[in-house]
């Protein structure tokens, strides 16, 4: 008959599930850590996507400023760019001239849907100009607050 020492493989079962749990809970440190350092990297790209985003406004509001101010007598680096600007606004008139009459053709009071047509045109030309005198202002609060800081230094 084998001579099987139950304590000593009692002893070896216990000190192996000792090293298991304590290689279990280092694991779930890394793993832990590794979670903490991607929900970093997600909340800064986050944060990165929200920064571009208010650049790319922020470049279209400069563009349509510079534009409403100077497209009669643009630098000479910006005229192809003006130009550019003048004929697709040339081209979103005509279409929706196009979808008017489209329009037209598919109800009986034309004259209701020119309306309804001028007055969203009308809208959005109200609109465009608060966002810009809104963005003016806070161009201007930006200056000032810049004009302070040197002033401080």
């Amino acid at each position: 008959m084998v001579n099987f020492d139950f304590e000593r493989f009692k002893e070896k079962a216990l000190a192996t599930a000792g090293r298991v749990a304590d290689k279990s809970v280092e694991f779930a440190k890394v793993a832990g850590d590794k979670a903490k350092i991607a929900g970093k990297i997600t909340k800064l790209k986050t944060e990165i996507a929200m920064e571009k985003d208010t650049l790319r406004k922020t470049y279209a509001e400069v563009g349509k400023l510079y534009h409403e101010k100077y497209k009669d007598a643009p630098a000479p680096e910006m005229a192809q760019a003006i130009s550019e600007i003048g004929l697709a606004l040339e081209k979103v008139a005509q279409k929706e001239k196009e979808v008017a009459a489209l329009k037209c053709e598919l109800t009986d009071s034309c004259e209701e849907t020119v309306e309804e047509v001028k007055e969203t045109v009308e809208d959005i030309v109200e609109q465009a100009k608060a966002v810009a005198e809104d963005m003016v202002e806070k161009a201007e609060d930006v200056v000032e607050d810049v004009v302070e800081d040197i002033k401080e230094d």
